[in-house]
């Protein structure tokens, strides 16, 4: 990786989990305190509830004042038809310490290319607002639309 910071094993294995299994809804990643390796910090199951309510959900457990990884399984609507993505999320907080946000930025793409073929789209994002369910869903409309 071009941050010299590692990625533990259960990264891997929790993102097998979510795309070949479908064990997770979601699951977040975050970088140690020793800024050396990116671990698993939670997963979230597969929801019974609303696609909307799952997501909100996921986006309350992102602190507001640092960054994070995530994968999501993110369920919308194109042209009345349900869609499902999966996709990498750099939530970098702009209420986040600037060495913080540089770390998380260099290593994102090192992360993503251990994480395997999975990964469908990638966004980042810097407040709540573009983290919230209809922006993300416009992102991928839009995406969707380019082909």
């Amino acid at each position: 990786m071009a941050s010299g910071v590692a990625v533990n094993p259960t990264c891997v294995t929790a993102m097998n989990d979510l795309v070949k299994e479908r064990k997770h809804r979601a699951v977040v990643f975050a970088i140690n305190d020793d800024m050396t390796e990116i671990k698993l910090e939670k997963t979230f199951p597969p929801n019974a509830s609303s696609a909307q309510a799952g997501y909100d959900e996921f986006t309350k457990s992102l602190p507001d004042d640092s960054c994070r990884y995530a994968v999501y399984d993110f369920e919308y609507e194109h042209q009345g038809a349900k869609k499902n993505r999966i996709i990498f999320v750099l939530w970098s907080s702009d209420l986040a310490k600037v060495r913080t946000k540089l770390i998380y930025s260099s290593s994102a793409e090192g992360l993503v290319s251990k994480l395997g073929a999975g990964v469908q789209r990638q966004i980042q994002v810097t407040d709540r607002d573009e983290l919230s369910f209809s922006e993300v869903s416009k992102k991928l409309v839009q995406h969707t639309a380019g082909y």
